[in-house]
C-alpha cells in the first residue's frame, strides 16, 4: 500500500491489473503524453516533468519522450531525456531516438541519454558508435562512465568498442576505469 493524494491505495497491484494508470494528480499518464503536443513549451515542460517523477509507470509514453528529444525548447528535450532514463528498460523503443538526440545534446542532457542508453540494455545496440566515440572523447567522467556501462550491458555486439575500451582502462577517473573493466569482461564472453 502506498499513500497517493491522502488516499490509500493498492496502486502496485491496480497498475499490474491495468485498473490505474494515474500518478497522484489524477492525470492519466496517456494525458501527459498527450500534453507533450501542445504549443506552449511550458505546458509540454511540466508534463514532462511529471512524467520524469512516475518514473517507470510512465512507460506508455515512451513514444511521445522519444519524440520530445527533439523539442525546440532545451528544458522539454533535457527533462525528456531525464525521464526517460528513469523509466529504465522500458524505455528500449526509445534507443534510436537517444542515439539521434546524442549529436545536439548539451552536457546535462547528453548525461541522462547515455544514462538512458545503459538502462536500456542491448538495444542500446544501435548506439555502439556513439558510444565509443564518448568513452575516447567526453570530457566528463560520469557521461564516460555511464557509455562504458552502456557498452558492457550491450554484450558481444559491443565488439567494435573493445580497443576504445581498452584505453579506457587508463582513465584518469576510477569509476570509469572500473566500467571500462567491467564492460570489457561482458563483450568478451
Amino acid at each position: 500500500m502506498i499513500f497517493c493524494c491522502r488516499k490509500t491505495v493498492f496502486a502496485g497491484l491496480l497498475l499490474s491489473l491495468g485498473v490505474i494508470t494515474t500518478g497522484c494528480g489524477g492525470t492519466p499518464v496517456s494525458e501527459l503524453a498527450k500534453q507533450l503536443e501542445h504549443d506552449d513549451h511550458s505546458v509540454r515542460y511540466d508534463a514532462v516533468k511529471k512524467l520524469e517523477a512516475y518514473g517507470p509507470e510512465s512507460i506508455e509514453a515512451v513514444d511521445a519522450l522519444a519524440v520530445a528529444l527533439a523539442d525546440p525548447s532545451e528544458k522539454v528535450r533535457y527533462r525528456s531525456a531525464k525521464a526517460l532514463s528513469k523509466i529504465g528498460i522500458g524505455a528500449a523503443p526509445a534507443a534510436v531516438a537517444l542515439k539521434n538526440s546524442l549529436q545536439q545534446a548539451e552536457s546535462e542532457m547528453r548525461y541522462y541519454v547515455v544514462k538512458a542508453l545503459a538502462n536500456v540494455e542491448d538495444a542500446a545496440v544501435v548506439a555502439v558508435e556513439e558510444l565509443t566515440e564518448i568513452i575516447e572523447d567526453d570530457d566528463e567522467a560520469r557521461i564516460r562512465y555511464y557509455a562504458a556501462k552502456a557498452l558492457g550491458k550491450i554484450g558481444n555486439q559491443a565488439q567494435a568498442a573493445i580497443p576504445a575500451l581498452e584505453k579506457t582502462t587508463k582513465d584518469v577517473d576510477e569509476k570509469v576505469r572500473r566500467a571500462a573493466n567491467e564492460a570489457l569482461e561482458k563483450i568478451k564472453r
